[in-house]
C-alpha cells in the first residue's frame, strides 16, 4: 500500500499492482474517482468552494470530515479508511487515498478540466432554477414555461432563493425515496399526480445524461419533485379538501403553512434526509385512521378482482325460508368479511342470518335479521363506492388530526354515535340522536365548560317562529301544560291571557320563552355545556323512545343522549361526590339548574364520517343524511388549485 492504510471493503484490484479501472463522476459539490466495477469512491476533489456543507460532509481548508450518515452513506458507498498524513491536498479539500498508483500530471489536469465542465454546468443549473421559479410568481401565475403547473408557487420560490437557487435534490437515492413516497400517496387515498408523479417518473426514467435540454429539464425535475413534497406534506397535515369549503362552522385548528418557515424547514428536512420522518409523524395517529387504510386496500382488491355482483333485490328475506339468492347473499357476507365461508344452502337461517344481523347494526339499520330494501342497499354497495367513502373519511381524519385532547367527546353525526375517548383509549359509548336535513347538526369544536342537572331550556327564536308559536296560538292551555314561562324585556313573567295571540307574529312577540325543569322538558334531566354561537349543547331527551329507531335524524340541531346520567358519571368523574347514585339524587330532587362546572379539560367535537370503527375490526358504512360526500370527493378527485 505504499505507506497508505488499506481500505476496508474495497474490491479486491484496489489494492493490487497494474492498472486499475476507474471512472469519473461530477455532482454540483465533488469531483469524485470511483471504481468502475465496485463504485467505491477513490477520490474526491470538492468544487463548492473554500467552506461547503453538504448532507452531513463538511469540507473546509482544514478538514473533511466524512460521516456515515453523509453523502456517501446515502448514495451506498462504502468509506476508505483515511490516512491524513498521506493525503495530498489541492485547492479546497482533496485528498488522494493512496493505493499502488500515483496520480499522474495528466490525471490532474483531465480532473481540472472536468472541475471547469462542472462548475459551468452548476452555473448553467442555477440560472435555469432562478428563471423558472421566478417566472412562476411574476410572469406565469404557477403555470411552468413549457407547461404544466405548480401548485404552491409562491412557496416554491422562496425555497429555491432562501438556497440560492441551487438544486434540492442532488442525492439520486434520496430523489428516488421521495419518488417513492409520493407513489405511496395512494395508500392514504390521495392521488399520486396530484404530486406531479407521472411526470417526475417520465424525466426520471430518462436519468440526467439523457435529457434533452439537460439543464432545463433537471431544473424542472427538482422544481416539481419540490413542489409535490411541499403539497404531499400540505395534505397529509391538514387534508387535500378545504372543510370551510363545505362547512363554513367548521373551526378546528389547523397548521398555518407560513412561507418563509415552511421554505427553511424543507431546505433542513433534505439536509437531514428526515422528509419521510416528517410525513410519517403527520400521518394520524388515530387507529381509526389506520383501520380504514387497511379496509381501502381490501376493497380496491374486490373491486380490480371484478367478482362482485349485485344481488337481486325483488325478494324480501325472512328467516325459516329458502330462496335461490341465499348462496350468493353468503358469498357477499364472506367479501364484505362477515363470514368466514359460504356454502349451497338456500335456507336462510342460522349463521347466515346472524351474519346478516351483525351487518345490520354494523350499517345503522333496524337489526331484526330480514333482508328488505335498506339492508340490499348497503350489501349492494359496490367496492368502488366503498373505496370513495373510505377515502372521503381519510381527508376527513386529516382535518382535525392535528387539534385532538387528551380527552374528547366525539359525536359522529353522520353515525349517530358518541365517543368518550381519553388518551388513545376508547372509555365509552352511547348512541345519539342529531339534527334533522332541514336542520343540520354543526361541525365544530368548543371546550366542555360544566354540566347542569335540572335544566331550563331558553328557547331558540328560531324554534319559537317555527314550532311554539302556532301552538300557543292555538290553544294557550299548552303554554302551561308544557311548563313554559313567558319573559318581557324587563325579565318580568308575562301572564299569557294578557296578550293578543290572534294577531301574534315574530315581528310583535318580543317575549322570552323558557320551560322550567321536569319531567318533560327538553333537554330531559342533563344538559352538557360547552358554548358556542350555534345554541347547540348535549343533553337528556323525554324522547327516548326514538332511541330505538336506526337512523335518528329528530333534532333541531343539538345532540340527544341516550344515557346522560352514566355520561355525567364519567365525566365528573369521582366516586365519592358524583357516583351513578349521587346523580341521580340529584335529578330526582328538582332542585333546578344545579350547575357542576368541569374540572378537566375536555373538548367536545362535531364530526360527520360516512365510515367508522365497528366491532371486530371491522367498518360501518353509515348513510349520508346530509349529503356531504359527494361534494367532498369530487375536490378530492379534482386537480390540485394553486395557492
Amino acid at each position: 500500500m505504499g505507506g497508505g492504510v488499506q481500505a476496508k471493503g474495497f474490491h479486491r484490484d484496489h489494492v493490487q499492482t497494474g492498472p486499475l479501472s476507474v471512472c469519473i463522476v461530477v455532482d454540483d459539490h465533488f469531483v469524485r474517482e470511483l471504481c468502475a466495477e465496485c463504485r467505491h469512491c477513490l477520490t474526491a476533489l470538492c468544487i463548492a468552494g473554500p467552506r461547503c456543507w453538504r448532507g452531513n460532509m463538511y469540507v473546509d481548508e482544514q478538514n473533511i470530515i466524512p460521516r456515515e450518515t453523509g453523502i456517501w452513506g446515502r448514495a451506498g458507498l462504502k468509506y476508505p479508511e483515511i490516512c491524513h498524513s498521506e493525503g495530498q491536498r489541492l485547492g479546497c479539500g482533496f485528498i488522494n487515498y493512496r493505493f499502488r498508483k500515483h496520480w499522474s500530471p495528466m490525471r490532474i489536469l483531465i480532473l481540472l478540466s472536468l472541475l471547469m465542465v462542472s462548475l459551468t454546468a452548476k452555473a448553467d443549473l442555477r440560472g435555469e432554477l432562478q428563471s423558472l421559479t421566478e417566472h412562476l410568481v411574476v410572469d406565469g401565475g404557477s403555470q411552468l414555461p413549457s407547461g404544466g403547473r405548480v401548485h404552491l408557487p409562491v412557496i416554491v420560490e422562496d425555497f429555491y432563493s432562501r438556497q440560492d437557487y441551487q438544486a434540492a435534490w442532488q442525492d439520486r437515492q434520496q430523489a428516488q425515496r421521495m419518488l417513492d413516497l409520493l407513489r405511496g400517496s395512494f395508500d392514504d387515498g390521495l392521488s399520486p399526480d396530484d404530486y406531479h408523479y407521472s411526470e417526475l417518473m417520465a424525466l426520471w426514467s430518462l436519468r440526467n445524461d439523457e435529457w434533452p435540454e439537460k439543464d432545463r429539464a433537471r431544473a424542472r425535475f427538482d422544481v416539481l419533485l419540490t413542489d409535490g413534497i411541499l403539497l404531499y406534506i400540505q395534505h397529509m397535515a391538514k387534508g387535500k379538501v378545504d372543510p370551510r369549503l363545505l362547512d363554513p362552522t367548521f373551526n378546528y385548528a389547523q397548521l398555518d403553512f407560513d412561507i418563509h418557515t415552511i421554505s427553511g424547514q424543507l431546505q433542513q428536512a433534505i439536509a437531514e434526509d428526515s422528509i419521510d420522518e416528517i410525513l410519517e409523524r403527520l400521518r394520524p395517529a388515530m387507529p381509526f385512521y389506520y383501520q380504514m387504510v387497511a379496509a381501502l386496500r381490501h376493497y380496491r382488491a374486490l373491486a380490480a378482482s371484478g367478482e362482485f355482483r349485485a344481488l337481486p333485490t325483488d325478494v324480501v328475506l325472512k328467516p325459516g325460508q329458502e330462496y335461490p339468492v341465499v348462496p350468493d347473499l353468503a358469498e357477499r357476507l364472506v367479501q364484505l368479511g362477515y363470514l368466514p365461508s359460504a356454502g349451497p344452502d338456500r335456507r336462510y337461517g342460522g349463521a347466515v342470518q346472524d351474519a346478516v344481523r351483525v351487518f345490520q347494526r354494523d350499517h345503522g339499520l333496524d337489526v331484526d335479521g330480514i333482508v328488505g330494501a335498506q339492508s340490499y342497499h348497503f350489501l349492494n354497495m359496490t367496492p368502488a363506492e366503498r373505496v370513495d367513502a373510505l377515502r372521503v373519511n381519510l381527508d376527513r381524519v386529516r382535518w382535525i388530526a392535528q387539534d385532538l385532547s387528551d380527552e374528547m367527546l366525539v359525536v359522529n353525526v353522520a353515525g349517530y354515535e358518541l365517543y368518550y375517548i381519553r388518551g388513545d383509549e376508547l372509555l365509552w359509548e352511547t348512541p345519539v340522536m342529531v339534527g334533522t336535513i332541514a336542520h343540520q347538526t354543526p361541525i365544530f369544536t368548543k371546550r366542555l365548560r360544566y354540566l347542569e342537572f335540572n335544566p331550563t331550556w331558553t328557547v331558540p327564536r328560531s324554534i319559537i317562529g317555527r314550532s311554539l308559536l302556532p301552538k300557543f296560538k292555538a290553544d294557550q292551555s299548552y303554554i302551561a301544560e308544557q311548563n313554559y314561562l313567558l319573559y318581557d324585556r324587563r325579565g318580568e313573567v308575562v301572564n299569557p291571557a294578557s296578550i293578543d295571540w290572534a294577531n301574534a307574529n315574530m315581528g310583535n312577540f318580543p317575549y322570552r320563552v323558557v320551560q322550567q325543569p321536569w319531567e318533560s322538558n327538553a333537554l330531559g334531566r342533563v344538559k352538557f355545556m360547552f358554548p358556542n354561537s350555534y345554541a347547540i349543547y348535549l343533553h337528556d331527551t323525554p324522547s327516548r323512545y326514538l332511541f330505538s329507531r336506526s337512523a335518528r335524524a329528530f333534532s333541531s340541531g343539538c345532540v340527544r343522549v341516550k344515557e346522560p346520567l352514566r355520561l355525567a358519571e364519567l365525566l365528573l368523574d369521582d366516586s365519592q361526590q358524583w357516583s351513578l347514585s349521587q346523580v341521580e339524587a340529584v335529578v330526582d330532587s328538582r332542585k333546578p339548574q344545579v350547575r357542576v362546572p368541569m374540572e378537566r379539560e375536555v373538548d367536545v367535537m362535531l364530526m360527520y364520517w360516512t365510515t367508522s370503527p365497528a366491532r371486530d375490526g371491522r367498518m360501518q358504512f353509515h348513510a349520508d343524511i346530509y349529503g356531504k360526500d359527494a361534494p367532498a370527493l369530487a375536490i378530492l378527485d379534482a386537480p390540485p388549485e394553486a395557492s
